[in-house]
C-alpha cells in the first residue's frame, strides 16, 4: 500500500446559503463590504415592482448593464439625469519606467473610462439633499433638511 493513497486533501468547511427570510433581512442591513451588486439592484426592482419577478428582474438589469457595456465599448458618452455621466476618453501613448529595473517601458495608447458625479447625485451623498415622493431630488439648503438644527 503506497503512502500517497493515505493522504486527504484538506477538507473545506461546509458553507450554508441562508435562508429566505436571511435574505430578506440583509437586504436592509449595510453591506459590510459597501458594495451594491447586481442581485442586489434586481431583488430592489422585484420589490418595488409587484408585476416584475426576481427572474425578469435579473434579466432588465443585465440587460440595462448589457447596453450600457456596449455603448461605452463603441466610445460613446453616456450621461444618466440625476446620477452622472460615463466619460470615454483616449489615452495616448507615454513614456514608463520598470519599478524594479528602472528601464524606460513605453506604454500603450488605450481608452479610460471616467465617471463624473452629477451635482444632484453630489448633494445626496454629502447630506444637502431629499428625496420627494417621485424619487425626485430636490437641492436644499443645510438649514432646511430634516431634521437639521436651526
Amino acid at each position: 500500500m503506497s503512502s500517497a493513497s493515505n493522504l486527504k486533501a484538506p477538507s473545506r468547511p461546509s458553507v450554508r446559503k441562508p435562508s429566505a427570510p436571511a435574505l430578506e433581512a440583509a437586504r436592509d442591513e449595510p453591506r459590510p463590504q459597501g458594495a451594491l451588486t447586481r442581485q442586489d439592484i434586481a431583488l430592489a426592482i422585484a420589490d418595488k415592482c409587484e408585476d416584475v419577478s426576481k427572474r425578469e428582474a435579473k434579466r432588465l438589469v443585465d440587460s440595462v448593464i448589457d447596453e450600457i457595456v456596449k455603448t461605452l465599448t463603441r466610445g460613446e458618452n453616456l450621461k444618466l439625469h440625476d446620477f452622472g455621466s460615463f466619460i470615454v476618453r483616449g489615452k495616448g501613448e507615454r513614456a514608463g519606467r520598470n519599478p524594479r529595473t528602472g528601464a524606460k517601458v513605453p506604454i500603450e495608447p488605450r481608452q479610460v473610462i471616467i465617471f463624473k458625479a452629477s451635482p444632484n447625485m453630489k448633494a445626496v451623498v454629502n447630506g444637502d439633499a431629499v428625496t420627494e415622493k417621485r424619487h425626485v431630488l430636490r437641492v436644499v439648503g443645510k438649514s432646511e433638511r430634516p431634521g437639521a438644527r436651526k
